[in-house]
């Protein structure tokens, strides 16, 4: 037996500087719960966890998954890793859910049991219409009264709950759809991302042996943000803990649960912390300790959470109250935003946070547009979603950064490297089962391409995107991909920015922030971080929302699930702020056609001044 040489330097280093709480959460040998609040140092110790576990713990022809919730959390592991010296290789599958099942669980042992693999299959994702078209089919046979479009969040609780044997109420019709939904697909030979995780949960409980298989290769697993990827994903931990003595590691925070209209639920992390070894983070290295206070008062609760020892400041909780609608919100959020700047905060640490689409949106995007501010809406919808359409935009963002690029918010996004984009761009064309190309000849025309951004002027820009199509035959690429949202991405692509007269500028993935404060949804702003936080419309029927019934014509109040949601989703845009958070509350807000809704102020806001004016 050939012994381990000794963890290098610089983890030893990292793992030195760790409070004894994160310490703690590395080195722990067994199934582990961390449960880290808002600026807690959550990512690094992660990272140093996995570090440690391929250093120590796992053999090397062995490795660890850590599964994520966005594509973008995964490279972060990856890329921090790398900074500490670890170059794990295949060692390590950092991904998501379901890239993490189709590529370890259903690629390799469906056809072992007879089982179609996911290779034959056309993977049709849940923005395209043939998806919609199926889901609308579903809720005819099945009888459910309700348009689809808009009861998509329910659907996608009951068809989770179905995946893991919960049939939820006796009839339920969405309970029906859900099932009618699963055979057309496979009529269809389709494929959607649920299916991916739903049927990988299968192959695992009713084969054992592949559990096991899965286990020898994986012998730990990491799990990011835990309490966001719901039952599947339970019960699929479940089955590698008991059935193959997976170890497992779940990072999260049940108060940062902001994905509950999808099944998301606090209490799965709960069932873990009852079994595993449990570890809270308590330190919040990132907001002072007023906006600390302030969080917990919108909890209702009481929590251990502290400032980080030492820290000079206690942070700013600035109340505003505006005598007016929403347009008057928007008003006061574009002044402060002006002084903000002026005073010397840089625009790319200052957020504006709203909860989702409607009159509030409206009237900050034309009163920006009214004081000419410059900002990042990463909820713009212009462009085609998909992975070719997320890769052009990424190849545009390497361009206009150059070698040097600018100052970005580097958790909100990242300027990915050649390397990097090489690496997507190479796995694409295996999808697409076209030949591979040699390494370096993809690394010399990426390079070549990709190497200095062409002059200001869409006639350039068009230029720059038709070489970049046509050298990396892109069109080829997606038109030959399993993935039906990358079929006509290209061309989609370049009509849609004709149509919007977009440059290169305008469609980077939101890298290049310098000089443009950020507008998104607090569900978007989960694990990120800013100087400044603005929340406006704290109105109660905005935040929390109100949704129009038409047979009472009225907006009711809240039920109690979608209320602890509002009131969650606050918490989680109210501990985004490092320095200030300004709340902007009033007590009406208008219609998009007028009507005024006197319901006074955000019962979230009022938790806050209470705390702040207590008795």
């Amino acid at each position: 037996m050939t012994s381990r040489p000794l963890m290098r330097r610089v983890l030893a280093a990292e793992i030195e500087e760790l409070n004894d709480e994160q310490r703690e959460a590395v080195t722990y040998r067994g199934n582990l719960v961390v449960l880290a609040g808002p600026g807690s140092g959550k990512t690094r110790t992660l990272v140093a966890r996995v570090g440690y576990l391929l250093e120590t713990q796992v053999e090397f022809h062995r490795g660890v998954a850590t599964i994520t919730y966005t594509n973008h959390a995964a490279r972060e592991i990856v890329d921090r890793l790398g900074r500490l010296g670890i170059k794990p290789g295949k060692r390590l599958a950092s991904s998501t859910l379901h890239s993490w099942c189709l590529a370890h669980v259903l690629r390799p042992y469906s056809a072992l049991v007879n089982r179609t693999s996911p290779d034959d299959l056309i993977i049709v994702d849940d923005k395209t219409k043939e998806w919609m078209g199926i889901l609308e089919q579903s809720f005819a046979r099945a009888g459910v009264m309700a348009i689809p479009r808009y009861e998509k969040p329910a659907f996608t609780r009951a068809r989770r709950r179905h995946a893991v044997g919960d049939a939820g109420d006796v009839h339920d019709p969405m309970i029906d759809a859900s099932v009618v939904f699963d055979q057309l697909m496979d009529e269809r030979g389709w494929i959607d991302f649920d299916m991916m995780i739903s049927r990988s949960l299968s192959l695992l409980q009713d084969f054992p042996d592949i559990a096991s298989l899965v286990a020898s290769k994986f012998p730990h697993v990491v799990v990011d943000e835990y309490q966001d990827l719901g039952p599947v994903l339970h019960s699929l931990v479940r089955v590698l803990d008991r059935s193959a003595h997976v170890r497992i590691s779940a990072f999260g925070d049940p108060d940062q649960t902001v994905m509950g209209f999808t099944g998301a639920d606090p209490k799965y992390l709960q069932e873990l912390k009852e079994t595993f070894h449990s570890v809270s983070l308590k330190v919040n290295y990132r907001s002072g300790q007023a906006i600390i206070a302030a969080s917990h008062a919108v909890l209702k609760e009481a929590r251990d959470h502290e400032a980080r020892p030492g820290r000079g400041d206690a942070g700013v909780i600035e109340p505003i109250y505006v005598d007016g609608g929403l347009w008057a919100h928007a008003e006061v959020v574009a002044r402060k935003i002006l002084q903000l700047v002026v005073s010397g905060i840089p625009a790319h640490e200052i957020a504006v946070l709203y909860p989702r689409k409607g009159p509030l949106l409206t009237s900050l995007l034309s009163k920006f547009a009214e004081y000419g501010l410059d900002f990042v809406h990463e909820k713009d919808e212009k462009l085609p979603e998909g992975e070719m359409a997320d890769f052009i935009r990424a190849c545009a963002a390497r361009t206009v950064s150059g070698y040097q690029p600018p100052e970005i918010d580097s958790i909100a996004d990242e300027v990915r490297t050649l390397g990097d984009l090489a690496h997507q761009y190479a796995s694409m064309r295996r999808e697409a089962g076209l030949l591979e190309l040699p390494r370096r000849e993809v690394d010399a025309a990426m390079a070549r391409l990709l190497q200095s951004a062409p002059d200001e002027g869409q006639r350039d820009f068009l230029t720059w995107f038709d070489e970049l199509v046509n050298d990396l035959e892109l069109d080829l690429v997606a038109r030959r991909s399993p993935r039906r949202l990358n079929a006509e991405s290209v061309a989609d692509f370049r009509e849609c920015c004709i149509n919007h007269d977009l440059k290169l500028t305008d469609i980077v993935v939101g890298a290049l922030r310098t000089g443009r404060f950020t507008l998104t949804t607090y569900h978007a702003a989960k694990g990120r971080e800013w100087q400044v936080v603005i929340l406006p419309g704290l109105v109660d029927g905005i935040m929390p929302g109100r949704f129009w019934d038409r047979k009472r014509k009225t907006f009711p109040e809240p039920p109690p699930d979608r209320l602890a949601q509002d009131r969650l989703a606050f918490y989680v845009g109210l501990t985004r702020a490092k320095a200030a958070a300004v709340l902007v509350y009033g007590e009406f807000w208008e219609t998009d056609w007028g009507t005024r809704n006197t319901l006074g102020v955000s019962r979230f806001m009022l938790d806050v001044l209470a705390h702040l004016s207590p008795g």
